[in-house]
């Protein structure tokens, strides 16, 4: 998806920004899937508004490079003097071999032309031993995103633009990657369905950016309808979290 030509940059940060307890279990969650070396450095690849960026700087206690391909996006981040932010591709990293120990992706690797061409970029720019944290819906567990059962046609586009948990794992054990670690958390993404409603007529899911005007509009009435009459569904979605590791020779 092309972010410059969308209006999701600068809704990015109010519609999916994360609560600041939900954000420290990720990052709890990523240091244990991570155990990095002390002052190794990590890339944040798709960084978006770098929701993750400056946390990630503060859990390693490391500087950290934000790069993603959507110039309205990084006008949108948080500045802070640990993060260094870069315009550029995933698969053509403007990074040094061996030059950080930790690559992350939130919710990147579905719009990544040819992720097994990424992973071995990944594993050009880690240092022996380094690791890749991957952060993203799948495929097969979609029936647990809850916004999707009122909107088919976005139901429909993940379905296709979503890789399922094993197409993960053999891109990155194509490229030499093993498997260090994964688990799926179920996301609290909304303290009622009303705020969830508001979030999810904000248009900053991809998957609704993808729909038609109409299909939106119908999904919303539909969604709107459910919430007015008393919707009571658990406001989780389920977000897989891998950890791939560089071999060490």
């Amino acid at each position: 998806m092309d972010y410059d030509s969308t209006s999701i940059p600068t809704k990015y940060r109010s519609a999916r920004g994360l609560p600041a307890p939900t954000m420290r279990r990720w990052l709890s969650a990523i240091r244990r899937s991570a155990p990095l070396r002390p002052e190794s450095r990590v890339a944040d690849i798709g960084c978006g508004t770098g929701r993750f960026s400056v946390g990630l700087a503060e859990a390693y206690s490391s500087h950290v490079v934000g790069l993603d391909s959507s110039a309205k996006m990084l006008a949108e981040v948080s500045r802070d003097d640990r993060v260094s932010y870069c315009l550029g591709d995933a698969l053509a990293l403007p990074l040094r071999g061996g030059s950080v120990g930790m690559v992350f992706l939130s919710n990147v690797v579905h719009h990544l032309a040819d992720l097994p061409k990424a992973a071995q970029g990944f594993a050009h720019v880690l240092g022996p031993g380094g690791f890749v944290v991957v952060r993203n819906y799948v495929r097969e567990q979609l029936q647990g995103v809850p916004y999707l059962e009122f909107f088919p046609e976005a139901h429909a586009a993940s379905v296709t633009a979503l890789s399922s948990g094993r197409e993960i794992r053999d891109a990155f054990r194509r490229a030499e990657f093993t498997l260090f670690s994964y688990r799926c958390i179920r996301q609290p993404v909304a303290a009622s369905p009303i705020e969830y409603l508001s979030k999810v007529q904000s248009r900053v899911y991809s998957d609704l950016a993808e729909v038609s005007a109409d299909a939106f509009e119908a999904g919303v009435a539909r969604m709107t309808a459910a919430v007015s009459g008393g919707w009571n569904r658990s406001l989780r979605e389920p977000i897989a979290l891998f950890s791939f590791r560089k071999s060490l020779g």
